[in-house]
């Protein structure tokens, strides 16, 4: 049984700390919800300085929970679904959702991304981020460079063109091609996603990869930045041993770039000297690192809205840091769920 997306929705708001999504902004994401196809999880996007209001929304799809449903309104897409951007998520559903297809072996699943930076009546359009590392729920990854005909390469490509129906851009193959060329040693490609939704004709690459191998990557694929930009980035992040980089690529290297780090317990070691030079900089408060600590752990046992049997609640947050040229380092919290089944003698 996949249970109501609002009904979860009511059960899990009151639950996240409101210092980082405010009553009244859970209040305005509630009727998306209402709008969305079956999910298998949510989470928000937090803004972590003082002045930051802005929250977006999150929700993952699988086959089971929302890809079936997406995959059959192909040519019937219902009036809160409607527009090129959602067609785009039918065509990639309608060609990942049925076992046996290619990209179904291939994507565990994808994020509908909301962003809510624009007033009302504005409807949000789905970012969609695609996961091409088939076991990334166990972190069993396929690192190293992705070589012409790699399967994770072929996904790339498949998903990228049913999501934008059509194919891409010569030069935005060429720079995407080189950047899978030049993953390093125990590197991995996890997600894509055109940036379709925020205007703009870039695709979004998540990458893990050894910390300090980062500024090396950038180095050898020519972005137009500074080192001292990257290193800042990363020394809140110095006790992860891998992180994950965001970049933009369009017929080169974008100048935005993002680093980032899970945080899965509130005892986790690395905490301390993480947040502590955030507020040291001023891109977050103390209340909302006490919110971020606050949302990670686990319940064992719990009954979800539409579900028969008790479940496990497990409660993480990716941590990430945004660089933009001529605009303020910024620190974003993912305060994320995950649900799996219970089972108790």
């Amino acid at each position: 049984m996949v249970p109501s997306v609002p009904k979860t929705f009511a059960w899990l708001a009151p639950r996240v700390p409101e210092v980082l999504v405010p009553r009244r902004t859970m209040a305005r994401i509630k009727p998306l919800t209402r709008r969305l196809p079956s999910l298998r999880n949510f989470s928000f996007e937090c803004r972590l300085d003082a002045e930051a209001s802005q929250v977006d929304f999150l929700g993952t799809v699988t086959p089971a929970w929302g890809g079936e449903e997406l995959a059959s309104e192909v040519g019937a897409a219902p009036p809160e679904r409607s527009g090129p951007l959602w067609d785009g998520v039918r065509a990639f559903c309608a060609g990942w959702a049925p076992e046996g297809s290619p990209l179904h072996a291939q994507v565990p699943c994808i994020w509908l991304e909301f962003d809510h930076d624009r007033p009302e009546p504005h409807e949000p359009q789905p970012f969609t981020t695609v996961c091409v590392q088939p076991d990334y729920v166990h972190r069993r990854l396929v690192r190293g460079g992705l070589p012409e005909d790699h399967p994770i390469r072929r996904t790339v490509w498949r998903s990228l063109e049913l999501l934008g129906q059509g194919s891409l851009e010569p030069e935005v193959r060429r720079a995407l091609e080189r950047c899978f060329d030049e993953i390093p040693t125990g590197g991995a490609l996890l997600h894509v996603a055109p940036t379709y939704a925020r205007g703009t004709r870039s695709i979004r690459l998540v990458l893990a990869m050894p910390s300090r191998k980062v500024w090396a990557y950038l180095a050898r694929l020519g972005w137009p930045g500074r080192r001292a930009d990257v290193e800042r980035m990363r020394e809140p992040f110095q006790s992860s041993s891998e992180v994950e980089l965001y970049l933009d690529v369009a017929d080169g290297l974008l100048p935005s770039v993002g680093i980032g780090c899970g945080l899965l317990e509130p005892d986790e070691p690395r905490i301390p000297p993480l947040f502590a030079r955030l507020i040291e900089w001023g891109i977050c408060t103390p209340e909302k690192r006490d919110g971020v600590v606050a949302w990670l752990g686990e319940d064992a046992r719990v009954r979800l809205p539409g579900l028969r049997n008790p479940s496990q609640l497990l409660r993480w947050a990716t941590m990430k840091l945004v660089h933009r040229p001529g605009r303020p380092l910024e620190a974003k919290a993912y305060p994320e769920f995950h649900v799996r089944p219970a089972y108790f003698d």
